[in-house]
């Protein structure tokens, strides 16, 4: 069961980036297109558009960031939910090295 917590309840250690992109969220092996509102190396937050009204906790991510041309993977756990069908937070469960390199320059080039 995920807390409703309020979106200044940040619990993030690292600094946030926002983004405006769809992403693939994968809950059950299906994938759901979200859109991605901010990132960091440890998460990310999305808006759900269309899904199941009981989400998994655990899901697959699949996303390109803007200025780079690979597809970038990552499990994550839905760690709160701002309300129904609104802003859900994800923690980066696992995020191969090749990902994690892409997101890490991402966030090192991109301007705040």
């Amino acid at each position: 069961m995920l807390l409703d917590k309020s979106a200044s309840a940040d619990r993030r250690c690292n600094d946030r980036m926002p983004v405006d992109l769809l992403i693939n969220r994968f809950l059950n092996g299906y994938p759901y297109m979200c859109r991605a509102t901010d990132i960091s190396r440890s998460g990310m937050r999305i808006v759900p558009m269309l899904e199941p009204t009981e989400a998994p906790k655990f899901m697959g991510l699949q996303f390109q960031l803007p200025g780079i041309d690979d597809v970038i993977t990552a499990s994550g756990e839905a760690v709160f939910v701002a309300g129904e069908r609104a802003a859900v937070g994800i923690r980066f469960t696992r995020v191969p090295a090749e990902s994690a390199a892409l997101i890490d320059r991402f966030l090192s080039t991109a301007e705040p």
